[in-house]
Order: C-alpha cells, then structure tokens, then sequence
C-alpha cells in the first residue's frame, strides 16, 4: 500500500509522536547538558578571567568574545552530528522481531509511515537541537550574569559566516555547493539508516571513512597538474582591491552530480524500507 490519505497521515504522525516523546524529552535533557557543559568548559575553565580583568580590563570584552564564539562553533558541530545521527536513527524502533512487526503490519501505507519517519527524525530533531542549544546558552549566560562577567550571547554569532560582506557565501554558487553536499552527506545517512538494521549510525560512519580513505588513494595517483583541472579559482583587481571568484564548468558538473546522487539516495532509502521484511537476522534490511 503506496497512497497517501492526509487524515490517516496526521493521526498517525500524531500516535508515533506520543508514543516516543518520552525518548524525545530524554535526548533534549541530554543535548542540553552537553552542550551546557561545553558551554562552560570553553568559557570557564579555558579561561583566565580574573587575571584578564585584573591587568587588562579594557580587553575582557575581545577577549570573553573569542571563547564565546568557540562555543558557537562546537554547538555548529554538535548541531550536524546530532542531525546525521538522528535521521540514521529514522527506523532504530525496528530493531527486534516484536517491534519490527508492529511496525510493518501498522495500518498505514508505506510512503505515509516513512514520511512521518523521517519528519520525526529530521524535523523534530532539528526543532530538538536548537532548542537544546538556545537553553544552554540562555543557562550559560545566565551563570555569566550572577558571577558578575560581562554578558554576551552566542546565538547571534550563529549567523555570521552567512551575513558576512565579504564571506565565503557571498556567491551563490556557494550557497549552492554548501547544500548540495549537506544534504547529500544527509542523504547517505538516510539511507545508511534504511540500509542497516542495527548500529545504523555507526555502520554508515564506518562506511563514509572506509570509503573516502579509498577514494583519495586513487585520486592521489592522478596528475591533477597535467590534467588542468580548475574547480574554482579567482583574480585580484588593484583598483577596487576585490577578489572574483571564478566558477568553472567543473564547479556545476560536479555539484549537479552530488545534487542527483543526494536526490537518489533518499529514493532508494524509501526503496530499502519498503523491501524490509519482519523477519530479518541479517545486518542489512535486504
């Protein structure tokens, strides 16, 4: 059954929900911790506050702002890992012979029951995470205020690699390049996730490293010299002191290569979920 009725859909994506929001209030008070105790990690115990506001007042403000933006980039970090987990964690409820046919024999068609999945696992998840990230640093800068530190605030500086004047997304061949291989690497783990039936995060981890490993060994024995291979070069003009980027044809083969392989992948994530069978010993869902 592959047909899609909005009714049956919302009720089920509501039924799924109630039974794991347990799970999904556990993770958000564990995101939250961790993210808290790295908050406080790179604030407090990196640094050297008094001595900073003792023999350098004038430069706490520059100075707190750099470990500040440290936490800034490890709640990025925290942020892409969590999402790559989650949406290989997308069908981890199948892990038994008990659960697994529950889920199957679920009155629901296959393509309503994968996207309350992957909504659960993606959208969720994501809502999760940052809201996981804007209470750690609400706590942190709480803690700041009462000790007496001066405040700043991390979530702004999320947005600063994108509103840059002068940044690397000033192009949007750039922005382009940047979500073509975010949702392409989301998109292995979709079906890393589908593909896998146990340790699903893992597994599609281990695959990713073994598999880059193999793929830059045989790119390293081409002569990329003699192959006069441009991706994206640039030229400096001394009268406005700019830099142009320059995009070559490779820059759009290649980036509209990952956009179809990231649009495969979820096809064929769906493709494995619709195979799986209740019975199942093996370490793959084919």
């Amino acid at each position: 059954m592959n047909t899609f009725n909005y009714n049956r859909f919302s009720q089920a994506l509501k039924c799924q929900f109630m039974v794991t929001r347990k799970w999904w209030m556990v993770l958000f008070g564990i995101y939250t911790f961790i993210l808290l105790m790295a908050n406080l990690f790179f604030t407090r115990l990196q640094t050297n506050y008094n001595n900073i506001v003792e023999n350098w007042p004038m430069e706490i403000y520059s100075y707190y702002n750099r470990h500040v933006e440290q936490t800034v980039a490890f709640g990025i970090f925290f942020f892409c890992v969590a999402m790559l987990y989650g949406i290989s964690s997308m069908f981890s409820q199948m892990k038994d012979t008990r659960k697994r046919s529950a889920y199957l024999l679920w009155p629901v068609s296959n393509l309503e029951k994968y996207i309350i999945s992957f909504l659960l696992y993606f959208g969720l998840m994501l809502v999760l995470t940052v809201s996981a990230y804007l209470l750690a640093d609400t706590l942190r800068v709480f803690i700041d205020w009462v000790t007496g530190r001066v405040v700043i605030w991390g979530v702004p500086k999320l947005s600063d690699p994108f509103t840059a004047p002068d940044g690397p997304f000033e192009y949007w061949q750039m922005v382009w390049m940047l979500f073509a291989w975010v949702f392409y690497t989301h998109s292995l783990y979709t079906l890393g996730g589908t593909l896998f039936r146990r340790q699903q995060f893992l597994l599609t981890s281990g695959t990713i490293i073994v598999t880059v490993i193999l793929l830059t060994i045989i790119l390293n024995q081409i002569d990329w010299d003699s192959a006069h291979f441009e991706f994206i070069t640039g030229t400096w003009d001394e009268k406005t002191s700019t830099y142009t980027h320059i995009f070559h044809p490779s820059f759009y083969i290649i980036n509209s290569v990952v956009s179809l392989f990231m649009v495969f992948n979820y096809w064929a994530s769906y493709k494995v979920f619709t195979r799986m069978q209740v019975i199942n010993n093996k370490w793959l869902n084919i």
